[in-house]
């Protein structure tokens, strides 16, 4: 027996994916025609390779936000919450959701041109990643530099410092104090 959450998160996901593949659908299935009726664009094997990971994130979004049920209706997983914010599901709905707004401007402009906005997401994926990896970074720089460049930094800091906050900071950088009874 399901409990209630686990009922609307299969009922929320249902909805969520019928959804998606009937917009899916509806959008490729217009791209075919157009492609095919007026030869716009000339070639169609740009949109099939830019749309393989749409249709991969697709079926992963299927495979696990998908609620399962046994033969008595009953509830038996009720699929992986897809609407989680910050998860990675959040950004399979950004691919999709590009790759359908490009399949439109392809419509529109009969390019194949508009595939080149697709580097936004590698760009996207560095800006990330970027934003993780530097204080590393700059961390490691800070620590190659030699001793004479540490003692002028502690001498130029020192000197905008009174002397309180001086010997504040001797203290802490001797260490704790041990007393002995």
């Amino acid at each position: 027996m399901a409990s209630a959450s686990a009922k609307k998160l299969a009922v929320a996901n249902t909805n969520i994916l019928n959804q998606l593949l009937i917009n899916s659908a509806s959008i490729n299935i217009i791209v075919l025609l157009i492609i095919s009726i007026f030869h716009r664009p000339s070639s169609y094997k740009p949109w099939i390779i830019f749309s393989i990971p749409s249709i991969l994130l697709q079926y992963s979004l299927e495979k696990f936000g998908r609620p399962k049920y046994t033969n008595g209706n009953s509830l038996v997983s009720s699929g992986e919450d897809i609407r989680l914010s910050g998860s990675l599901y959040e950004y399979y709905f950004d691919v999709i959701y590009l790759t359908w707004g490009f399949d439109i401007l392809m419509i529109i402009f009969g390019s194949n041109k508009v595939w080149y906005g697709y580097l936004i997401i590698p760009g996207f994926a560095i800006y990330k990643l970027s934003n993780f990896i530097l204080p590393f970074i700059k961390k490691n720089k800070s620590n190659g530099s030699t001793p004479e460049e540490q003692q002028a930094e502690t001498k130029q800091t020192n000197s905008a410092t009174s002397k309180r906050q001086q010997k504040l900071q001797a203290r802490r950088e001797k260490g704790p104090a041990v007393r002995y009874r």
